[in-house]
């Protein structure tokens, strides 16, 4: 006989055993547990809620580190005995490496503090035999409880199984653990929800865009201030590359002047962020590099992480400083309301056009322009060349993703799959590139007759030798990225979904006069 499946369960309050044993009375069955006593804990989660998006919360009581999922696995490993912030800190164990393949780079903080109770319930024939078990975890936060049941069926006893999963079927109820229990849970996501309307003028729509993109990065300014994780000022640099992306790509919508001084006013912000985002990449590839070059070299890299901290840090207190001066905050304000009011921004000759069209022609144009750069990539181009094929890469994915509320999210989440499987290898191309330049500025700095000034030079050298192994296999994996990315199938997936001739001569029956009519009004002279 076949095992009947576990069953999970929640409740908006304490697991009520003698309400359940009323409706067990008639079937001469009880439900037992073992009286355990209550545990003080603390609910972590990260700033973007790793744990809980993913259906899940991470409670830490003094002897426990307990991932608990309501739909449902129980997750434990020994708390770890010292104050710990990353995933990586914590001891070996089935948590951390949950942990580790959800939130590597991410921080913990405390969402609320809990008295949780675990228990394991049996429910007991006439003859006081265990026909299931039911594990059971309640959570307590002020007046307010929420639990949790999962079920375990035993072999030849699934009518008991089955009745006491109806029991608690009729007295569940539902509601997620952050609502009852008034859980300081993040609401931040790095990829907020863009509406747009392919009827709105393009001006509305770039407004739409830019607002969102730049409300990302006022969020992760406290956090990059305390310094709480690299992730802060990684988010806070990629939302404000895509404001800057978007708003060139829009050409004409924005007059140029004002066009002008948002790309210095961006360039102004931006430029000492540079160095720190530089080291915080190179220290959180630390045991990679030590990987890469044998045990003896070890002492000069040490020499070498130490000079990269040194550098990190200083980069930090300038970025703080910056950041908590009177001109940012002005700055960034100004550039937030200069955007509040698509009527108010100051207007090219396309911002009234139909949103829909103007961003398929911006689309289909840079996908082609890749194109081109691509076909010329061979295994003898410039590292400058590959260097530029990633920008114009990154615009192309920034631009889709701003636009992509506009077209078959399907179809766009297909296209931006290859770009961005050929983004990593770009990616990865360029650090390697500019960690090689980072490694020859380091033994440039580091006096010839300094103690250990050999060292250094010997593992410098030995990891600009593995580092230029590896750039050469990027390199590879590139061209052969490539000839996928500007093949037939993938263009003609573009020409599908972007190509403003075909939306015109082939309509939708549902769309289809609409998307003609904007076509028309945009004008041939644009496509």
């Amino acid at each position: 006989m076949n095992l009947p499946s576990s069953q999970t369960f929640m409740l908006s309050a304490a697991v009520n055993v003698k309400k359940i044993n009323a409706e067990l009375k008639n079937a001469n069955m009880t439900l037992a547990g073992t009286g355990c006593e209550p545990q003080e804990g603390i609910v972590l989660d990260t700033f973007d809620a790793a744990v809980y998006n993913s259906g899940a919360l991470l409670i830490q009581t003094q002897s426990d580190l307990v991932r608990l999922c309501w739909s449902g696995d129980l997750i434990t490993q020994t708390a770890p005995e010292s104050e710990w912030q990353f995933a990586r800190d914590l001891p070996l164990g089935p948590v951390r490496n949950l942990l580790l393949n959800q939130s590597p780079l991410r921080s913990f903080k405390p969402a609320g503090q809990v008295t949780i109770i675990r228990d394991t319930l049996r429910l007991l024939d006439d003859e006081q035999k265990t026909c299931c078990r039911v594990e059971s975890v309640s959570l307590s936060r002020g007046k307010n409880t929420w639990s949790w049941l999962r079920t375990c069926p035993m072999r030849g006893y699934s009518d008991n199984h089955t009745l006491i999963c109806g029991i608690l079927k009729k007295m569940e109820k539902p509601g997620l653990p952050a609502e009852v229990l008034k859980l300081r849970i993040s609401d931040y996501t790095s990829k907020p929800e863009i509406r747009l309307s392919e009827n709105a003028p393009a001006r509305q729509s770039l407004c739409t865009i830019v607002q969102t993109f730049l409300q990302v990065t006022r969020r992760n300014e406290p956090g990059l201030i305390d310094d709480l994780d690299t992730e802060f000022l990684h988010q806070w640099r990629v939302s404000l590359r895509k404001v800057r992306s978007v708003l060139t790509l829009f050409k004409g919508v924005v007059a140029i002047e004002t066009l002008d001084q948002l790309k210095q006013d961006f360039r102004d912000i931006m430029q000492d962020t540079n160095l720190m985002r530089d080291r915080d990449v190179y220290l959180l590839s630390r045991d990679d590099y030590f990987a890469l070059v044998r045990p003896q070299l070890h002492p000069g890299l040490e020499v070498l992480f130490e000079l990269l901290q040194q550098d990190r840090d200083e980069a930090f207190g300038k970025v703080k400083a910056m950041l908590k001066s009177k001109a940012y905050k002005k700055q960034i304000k100004s550039i937030q309301k200069l955007f509040e009011n698509p009527k108010d921004l100051p207007q090219g000759p396309k911002a009234d056009a139909p949103s829909k069209v103007f961003a398929a022609d911006l689309v289909l144009k840079r996908y082609k322009k890749v194109c081109k750069l691509a076909g010329n990539i061979t295994d003898k181009t410039t590292d400058e060349t590959i260097h530029e094929l990633r920008i114009q890469c990154k615009k192309l994915r920034y631009l889709i993703e701003s636009a992509q509320p506009l077209f078959d999210d399907n179809q766009v989440k297909s296209l931006l799959k290859n770009l961005k499987g050929l983004q990593e290898h770009l990616g990865s191309f360029n650090d390697q590139s500019v960690q090689q330049a980072t490694l020859a500025q380091c033994l440039d700095r580091y006096p010839g007759t300094g103690p250990n000034a050999k060292a250094l030079a010997e593992s410098i050298g030995a990891l600009t030798a593995m580092l230029y192994r590896k750039q050469l296999e990027e390199r590879r994996m590139i061209i052969e990225n490539l000839s996928r990315f500007y093949s037939p199938d993938t263009q003609g997936a573009f020409n599908a979904l972007f190509d403003l001739k075909r939306i015109a001569a082939n309509p939708k029956p549902e769309t289809g006069e609409q998307d003609k009519n904007q076509v028309e009004s945009y004008g041939d002279k644009n496509l």
